[in-house]
């Protein structure tokens, strides 16, 4: 969203679905985003989160960038906390490394997360998600606190518990779980977070204060003391 500097300049920042610029139906972001370079005084950031930012915009400006973003179907808001936090490398078809769809299957997996969140009522509640086709982890899934790794093709090894900051890795959860196993094992989980969850405490710590998983306390301890579900 925008945000305004003290010294009365305007930045704004455009969520970037696995940071891949695209027109499509609906929406043409990258025709705005040229509009904008060719006819505004600004600078485009890339985040380490796969986003962009448009900063050191002018007062007067603002409305014009604006009316370009929305004439062209660009919001500047995410559909959710989880959209805004959730990652994928490009997987499938462009990475001959891939195991199983990550960036082309994260949008569906967001939506219907959110639909889980949406009952449980933390859709406005930052999670940190990220995906990637094999274990490479391009998208840095080991450190997010529900992190998704592909083994074969619509299977994903399933981790929790990382730290929101990054600072801890997670831990294997479930392996080989398909979509439809992925929000049957999270459901429950963001359910009880939602009622029993300390104040301020993220995800990744309350599967770890609930016995749901064990903390990874070094990297030589990732792959030991797993409590595996089936």
């Amino acid at each position: 969203g925008w945000r305004q500097t003290p010294d009365k300049k305007w930045h704004v920042t455009l969520a970037i679905d696995s940071g891949r610029v695209k027109d499509v139906p609906g929406m043409t972001m990258k025709k705005a985003l040229r509009e904008i370079a060719d006819t505004q005084k600004v600078e485009f950031v890339l985040s380490n989160n796969q986003n962009l930012l448009i900063v050191n915009i002018n007062p007067k400006a603002k409305t014009k960038i604006e009316k370009i973003l929305t004439e062209n179907g660009v919001s500047v808001e995410s559909s959710s906390a989880l959209h805004r936090n959730a990652m994928a490398c490009v997987a499938l078809p462009t990475c001959g490394l891939a195991l199983a769809e990550s960036e082309r299957f994260l949008p569906e997996l967001v939506r219907t997360l959110e639909d889980e969140l949406d009952a449980a009522g933390l859709r406005n509640d930052d999670i940190i998600l990220r995906m990637t086709g094999c274990p490479n982890g391009c998208a840095r899934p080991f450190l997010a606190e529900i992190g998704l790794v592909g083994k074969g093709p619509g299977k994903y090894n399933l981790y929790l518990g990382a730290a929101f900051d990054g600072s801890r890795l997670n831990k294997l959860y479930a392996e080989n779980a398909t979509h439809e196993k992925i929000l049957e094992l999270l459901r429950p989980l963001f359910q009880s977070y939602a009622k029993e969850r300390n104040d301020g405490e993220r995800f990744g710590d309350f599967v770890i204060r609930k016995g749901i998983i064990n903390a990874t306390t070094a990297g030589n301890q990732f792959h030991a003391d797993l409590k595996l579900v089936s």
